[in-house]
């Protein structure tokens, strides 16, 4: 079967930023999407199960583009590994808290995420990412949602050979944050030995809602310390691979059974079809990749 559009193109707007954007006169459609949502071919009690090595940049578009299905009323898991390094920021996060310019020399892509939170540099590790209906029950709150997915993550990775746990007292987030996703510990966190290992943030927009984990498989402490400003020595005390030397795709896989278990979702891998140009513009300009561009 085909998939289904609505009578109007995708608003850009609608996932590249918070505000509503839907500014036509249309229906909302029975799974509660804007104009535009694309159904899906999967059935409902299916989980949407792909995975890239990159480009990074269309990595990051994807997960706008399967947000957008989620609204229609898809369920997707994205498992992605970059040899890198990449440097991907928060959506809100300043892009002044990288060096610009050393990543420049380098050949470092300086890239931002549609989710919140802080810097992570992608370096072999595993990022997940799931996309759900925003009606979905595990969507229903922000704190749940977190709880629910590493719930999830935890006995995934312990299957793997990780020694994660959550964190009996999680901090406060702080005024003046790290500019390092690792470095703050919060409710959205798992631990090695105290240090931070998986660090989580979500999105909600569009009628979906867009869940992120960075599973760290290695650490070059060194190469945060250079990008991001901060002490080596701070960076060893907070952070600790989930599963040192892990392979992606073990994990990965890990991950996906116990999620599609979780969900009472069949898991199914699916192939990787083009991004939509209209996903992939927004990497043309400063704010969503910051280092191709000096007036940043």
């Amino acid at each position: 079967m085909q998939p289904r559009r609505l009578h109007h193109k995708t608003d850009l707007e609608t996932l590249w930023c918070r505000r509503p954007a839907c500014k036509c006169k249309c229906q909302l459609n029975s799974k509660g999407a804007k104009c535009g949502s694309i159904w899906g071919v999967s059935s409902a009690d299916t989980l949407n199960v792909y995975r890239s090595t990159g480009p990074p940049v269309e990595d990051l578009a994807r997960e706008a583009w399967l947000m957008e299905r989620a609204a229609a009323g898809e369920a997707s898991l994205f498992l992605t590994s970059w040899e890198g390094p990449v440097v991907v920021l928060g959506y809100a996060q300043k892009p002044t808290e990288a060096d610009l310019e050393w990543c420049r020399s380098q050949g470092i892509p300086v890239l931002r995420r549609l989710t919140g939170g802080t810097g992570v540099v992608h370096r072999g590790d595993l990022g997940v990412g799931l996309a759900l209906p925003q009606e979905h029950p595990w969507a229903e709150g922000i704190i749940g949602l977190y709880g629910r997915f590493l719930e999830v993550l935890a006995p995934a990775l312990a299957a793997v050979g990780a020694e994660v746990s959550r964190l009996a007292e999680p901090r406060r987030a702080s005024r003046v944050r790290s500019p390092v996703c690792f470095l703050d510990q919060l409710s959205d966190t798992l631990v090695v030995d105290g240090r931070k290992a998986v660090g989580c943030a979500q999105t909600r927009r569009g009628g979906a809602v867009l869940i992120h984990a960075a599973v760290l498989l290695g650490l070059d402490a060194g190469l945060y310390a250079r990008i991001f400003g901060i002490a080596e020595d701070e960076v060893v005390a907070g952070l600790a691979p989930a599963v040192r030397g892990g392979d992606p795709h073990d994990v990965g896989q890990a991950v996906a059974e116990e999620l599609a278990k979780a969900l009472n979702l069949e898991a199914i891998r699916r192939p990787l079809d083009p991004v939509p140009k209209r996903f992939l513009e927004p990497y043309n300009r400063p704010r969503w990749y910051p280092s191709r561009h000096s007036n940043v």
